[in-house]
């Protein structure tokens, strides 16, 4: 069965609860971190034989087990990233519809190409995580 650590960290200094290291070789992340909120979260694949009840009940780690519950915790992360894919087709897709771009001024780009994305503006790309 396929395991695999929810951890709180800070990002600031890149502590872990547990002294869990970030360069562990038997926990792998596979960029599933979410770094915009505090404390950070991060899933972290269990690849060794490791004694997992060390982290039981330990403050900021939260035991995964099997792939439904890693990847409806990778769900929860909400690690979908926008892109534009194409800029002549985003570019004329924004005149059609008729899209004043300075209107997101200060915002966040990723906030923006969601919110473009939801519009249904063309030439933006939305990737997921790779899940378990």
């Amino acid at each position: 069965m396929k395991k695999a650590l929810l951890i709180e960290f800070d990002v600031s200094t890149g502590k872990r609860p547990a002294n869990i290291k970030s360069n562990d070789p038997g926990l792998w992340c596979y960029g599933w971190q979410k770094l915009d909120v505090v404390p950070a979260l991060e899933i972290r694949m269990i690849q060794d034989d490791r004694d997992i009840s060390q982290y039981e009940s330990v403050s900021g780690v939260t035991i995964l087990e099997g792939k439904a519950a890693i990847n409806a915790a990778i769900d929860a992360l909400e690690l979908e990233r926008y892109s534009i894919d194409n800029e002549v087709l985003f570019r004329a897709s924004v005149e059609q519809k008729g899209i004043n771009l300075n209107a997101y001024e200060g915002q966040k780009t990723a906030d923006v190409l969601k919110d473009l994305h939801s519009k249904q503006v063309l030439g933006i790309r939305k990737t997921l995580p790779r899940k378990v």
